[in-house]
Formats: structure tokens, C-alpha cells, sequence
């Protein structure tokens, strides 16, 4: 019988960095609503880095300002 009161493993709790969690972002929900692009990484910095990169090759937005940073921060998901 499994013991209903062992703790939950460090990945299942939010906000752990136990390496199981996943972000997502979607393009258009920065505006863009014809761009079906979407990326996913195991954290924020490394969705930020993919979006910063389609964002130039893509859009041609050459910089990022801190403004624009966090609004792609704010639109940034966890994974289910």
C-alpha cells in the first residue's frame, strides 16, 4: 500500500528547479497573431533567448529593450 503521506518529490512542487519543468510561449500572444511560432524550454531565460532570436530573424527586431523583455516574461507559461 503507498504511504499517503510521503512528501511529493522536489519535481512535482512548483516553482522547484528539480529539471521536470517546462515554459512555453506563443508568438501571438505578444501581438502577433498571424505567426504561429512557439517555442518551449526547461526556464524562462532559455524561452527569452529562443524568443530574442526569432524575433530577429523573423520580425526584425534587431534589440529587445527591457520594456519589450518583460512583456515576454509576463507571457511566458508553465508547461502542463
Amino acid at each position: 500500500m503507498a504511504d499517503v503521506n510521503k512528501p511529493k518529490s522536489p519535481q512535482s512542487q512548483p516553482g522547484s528547479s528539480g529539471g521536470s519543468q517546462k515554459f512555453t510561449f506563443r508568438c501571438a500572444d505578444m501581438g502577433k497573431p498571424d505567426c504561429t511560432w512557439q517555442t518551449q524550454g526547461s526556464s524562462q531565460d532559455e524561452v527569452l533567448r529562443n524568443v530574442e532570436q526569432h524575433a530577429r530573424e523573423k520580425h526584425n527586431l534587431t534589440n529587445l529593450d527591457e520594456n519589450t523583455r518583460n512583456q515576454v516574461r509576463n507571457q511566458i507559461r508553465q508547461a502542463a
